[in-house]
């Protein structure tokens, strides 16, 4: 959602994490990312993002990111091609965590702090701090966790049983509304933050 408005912002997101943690896998990436996201919503009411995370067998994966780093798809938006690579780079390596080759990000260029304000900056922060020394494994587990919106969304869709017989991914998205329930403070700030996206998005 907003990804041609927010493609900037995500894709600095992914430089200052690479920047930060050195050989980031593809994999740790996608839980960072969410973390970050599910973090700014619990304490602002919104995300950093905007990305969309599908419940997938290993956690939530914010789908634009995988498709785009891994199969190379592009997002376009009135011929005009939006990409996340401006500001990290590429490369392939054997990760001995998860006993296969996978793709790990380098930062591109330097991180552009003036997009973010300052929440989200101490935000990242605190994420990298907390989290950068986690492995993959350890992330997924973390997420995984009863009461977590994913398994929230494996319950209720009994996605186990479709991850056992079926498919490892899914195109359930996680419902992050969840988080805002018991808020009105911040079902407010949700709402406003949506609104005022939404119009920068139809005058852009």
């Amino acid at each position: 959602m907003f990804r041609r408005i927010n493609n900037d912002k995500i894709s600095n997101v992914l430089n200052y994490f690479a920047s930060q943690i050195p050989y980031l896998s593809m994999t740790k990436t996608l839980k960072l990312l969410y973390i970050l996201d599910e973090t700014s919503i619990k304490e602002t009411g919104t995300p950093v993002t905007w990305l969309d995370y599908k419940v997938w067998e290993k956690g939530p994966v914010a789908i634009d990111v995988y498709n785009e780093i891994t199969k190379q798809e592009t997002f376009n938006y009135q011929g005009k091609e939006l990409s996340l690579l401006q500001s990290v780079q590429l490369e392939k390596k054997f990760n001995a965590d998860r006993n296969s080759e996978e793709v790990f990000l380098k930062p591109y260029g330097d991180f552009d702090e003036t997009i973010f304000n300052r929440y989200e900056l101490k935000l990242l922060n605190t994420v990298v701090f907390k989290y950068g020394n986690w492995n993959a494994n350890e992330l997924i587990e973390f997420l995984h966790e009863e009461g977590s919106l994913w398994h929230k969304m494996v319950s209720k869709h009994d996605l186990k049983n479709h991850f056992k017989k079926i498919s490892k991914i899914t195109n359930h998205s996680i419902e992050f509304n969840d988080l805002l329930q018991d808020s009105p403070i911040l079902q407010m700030a949700a709402k406003s933050s949506f609104e005022a996206l939404s119009f920068q998005e139809s005058i852009n």
